[in-house]
């Protein structure tokens, strides 16, 4: 990439990773015969390529975001971040004054 960026070579760096699975690969048949293949696109390496090729706008629009299906995981993150906002809530509270009796 920061040869690419310089200009020191004209082709800009594959930055897709494939996995095949249940079979050997590679091999002689090209990736669109296998059964299973999965293309994983980093998205900070496209930006950045985009961003050295001058082809990145930014704009919100122009990055699209796939978001998964939240799970347990997901979900306890977020009661913890909750919890930590009621306790920062709570520690700026002032203290409660004593009622007389």
């Amino acid at each position: 990439l920061i040869l690419f960026q310089k200009g020191q070579t004209s082709t800009p760096p594959p930055f897709e990773i494939f996995f095949c699975f249940g079979e050997e690969w590679p091999d002689q048949k090209p990736k669109e015969k296998k059964l299973i293949t999965v293309q994983v696109v980093p998205v900070a390496a496209r930006l950045l390529l985009e961003m050295f090729s001058g082809e990145l706008s930014w704009s919100a629009d122009s990055i699209p975001l796939q978001i998964s299906h939240p799970d347990l995981k997901d979900k306890m993150v977020e009661q913890f971040k909750e919890l930590h906002q009621l306790w920062q809530n709570q520690q700026r509270l002032p203290p409660a004054q004593p009622q007389p009796v």
